[in-house]
């Protein structure tokens, strides 16, 4: 699916992305970049992209819905069965059980919009903290059981997730931030190398130094 997207969206008069205009596959898509390269801006565009065209879009961000903001939220809709749960778990536990929060929704989201033509489901982040095992779970049992459920009922199906890990990014369609490109790596070598060229863009971007692995 094309978009439009804005390169200079914090106005900023600086171009955070190579192009405006984009190409996304449908299935898994993973972003790839270093830290504040554009993944979660890009998210957000397409987030309000969708709602825009009004396709059925989900949208996590676990930096803010995970952890504390997980327990504030279920406070206030009184979930005091989560509550308790997390209050009473390690970081660990914590991290697992808002994913596993998280996939409870996407499969209300799935099931809510067996009708839509399109969907999207954006995750911002969720890999941060999850150990390798827990990663290929998602993976292999969220993902796949999503894309089988709705891709063979004619459901164009669009899974776009920000990757801070190389594991999330191993054997997947990788869509590089800045260069709006898509790309497999063949090893974690390969993906570290272009998390360091996109730091060197964004660094040179703001007039930085460049970074270099010593």
């Amino acid at each position: 699916m094309k978009f439009e997207i804005i390169r200079d969206y914090y106005n900023e008069k600086e171009y955070i992305y190579n192009k405006k205009n984009i190409e996304l596959e449908e299935g898994i898509t993973v972003l790839v970049g270093c830290n504040g390269s554009g993944k979660s801006t890009l998210l957000r565009q397409i987030k309000d992209l969708c709602k825009k065209q009004d396709i059925p879009c989900y949208y996590f961000d676990n930096l803010t819905e995970g952890g504390s903001g997980a327990r504030s939220k279920a406070s206030f809709y009184g979930d005091f069965s989560f509550l308790a749960e997390s209050l009473c778990s390690s970081e660990g536990e914590n991290i697992n059980l808002n994913m596993t929060n998280c996939a409870n929704k996407i499969g209300k989201f799935v099931r809510n919009n067996k009708s839509a033509k399109k969907i999207f489901i954006l995750l911002d982040a969720i890999d941060s903290g999850l150990s390798i095992d827990y990663v290929i779970e998602l993976k292999k049992d969220l993902f796949n059981t999503i894309l089988s459920d709705t891709l063979g009922k004619g459901i164009e199906t669009y899974i776009i997730i920000s990757a801070n890990e190389y594991e999330m990014a191993r054997n997947e369609k990788c869509f590089l931030i800045p260069n709006m490109t898509y790309k497999t790596f063949k090893n974690y070598d390969e993906y570290r190398d272009f998390i360091i060229e996109s730091r060197n863009k964004k660094n040179k971007r703001y007039n930085h130094e460049p970074f270099t692995l010593k």
